[in-house]
């Protein structure tokens, strides 16, 4: 604008010249006014290009500006999408998770209630069973006392009625028992054995000499002479019932069918023993060997019982430990 203003300027000036000037200078005027004419033309063409490469790379350049955005705005919209697809995923995976965890623990719960059941159940049936074994020991206990005591009673009265002579077959009456043949339950028997040896109860007591038959029974059952021992032992009993000689002549004939291996008759002398004589020296010897007879017949049950009765009322004694011993290996 300002070289506009010059040239029109200019033009005045070269008008008013006009008048007064030679036709040379208005010659010359003309060709400068042409030349600065060309310049303004050349001027104003080169600021146009300008402007329009300008114009053009501004326009380029926000195109680029604008594509990149756009590409820009696609990948945040894309990762966007994607975050939004991961988040839902996420949470179906949680939720699935939550799912499985607590369908785990409701089962779990009822396998764990179930197991209590059948954990009372079990612990139920096995107090029955319990129960019901020591009820049956008591009974073949209370049994066993009673035939005890009516062979006694039928002892008493064959040796008043043969005046004072009484013969007895043990091997008549039970079949024996073959110590042999054992069967493989009873794994404690070879402790038993050992635990108390007939031989070894061969050595009477203190006041368990009552001489005649008495001494003759204590000398066949030192020879090992079980049968004709017991014999004399059961004469001797049928002449002298009562006292404490009694009891050792009760224990001994015990002594002479457990060594013969007729453990079930040897338990009805124990029996005797343990009933009719409780306070006895004897006694405790008497109930470890009417166990170790249950456990020479395979009835563990109740062999055990009987070491336990033993250990609560003779804890003091040398048969409380051998019976604690035979608990062990029953176990």
């Amino acid at each position: 604008m300002k070289r506009i203003r010059n040239l029109a300027v200019a033009g005045c000036t070269v008008f008013l010249l006009c008048q007064c000037a030679t036709q040379d200078d208005v010659r010359d005027l003309s060709y400068q006014i042409r030349a600065v004419n060309k310049k303004v033309e050349d001027v104003q063409n080169s600021t146009v290009d300008q402007i329009q490469k300008r114009q053009a790379s501004s326009v380029n350049r926000i195109d680029s500006v604008q594509n990149e955005f756009l590409q820009l705005r696609s990948m945040v919209e894309e990762s966007a999408h994607q975050e939004q697809l991961s988040s839902e995923k996420t949470r179906e995976n949680i939720a699935g998770l939550r799912a499985v965890i607590d369908k785990a623990m409701t089962d779990n719960a009822q396998r764990l209630e179930l197991l209590e059941k059948r954990i009372d159940q079990l612990e139920g049936n096995l107090d029955k069973m319990t129960q019901t074994r020591i009820r049956e020991a008591e009974q073949r206990a209370r049994e066993a006392a009673l035939r005890a005591e009516e062979a006694r009673r039928r002892t008493v009265v064959a040796a008043e009625a043969s005046g004072g002579t009484v013969k007895v077959s043990p091997e008549a009456r039970k079949k024996k028992v073959d110590s042999d043949k054992k069967v493989e339950a009873a794994v404690a028997q070879p402790a038993a054995e050992s635990a108390v040896d007939p031989s070894e109860s061969a050595v009477p007591a203190q006041g368990e000499s009552g001489g005649g038959l008495f001494d003759q029974g204590m000398a066949l059952f030192k020879n090992k002479k079980y049968t004709e021992a017991y014999k004399t032992f059961e004469q001797y009993l049928s002449q002298n019932p009562q006292g404490d000689q009694a009891a050792a002549t009760l224990f001994y004939m015990g002594e002479s069918l457990f060594a013969k291996g007729e453990y079930d008759l040897a338990i009805l002398d124990y029996q005797k023993v343990i009933s009719n004589h409780p306070k006895h020296q004897r006694t405790p010897t008497a109930l470890l060997k009417q166990g170790m007879s249950f456990e020479k017949l395979t009835d563990h049950e109740t062999a055990k019982i009987i070491y336990k009765k033993l250990i609560s009322e003779y804890p003091d004694s040398a048969e409380a430990a051998t019976a604690e011993q035979q608990l062990n290996l029953l176990q």
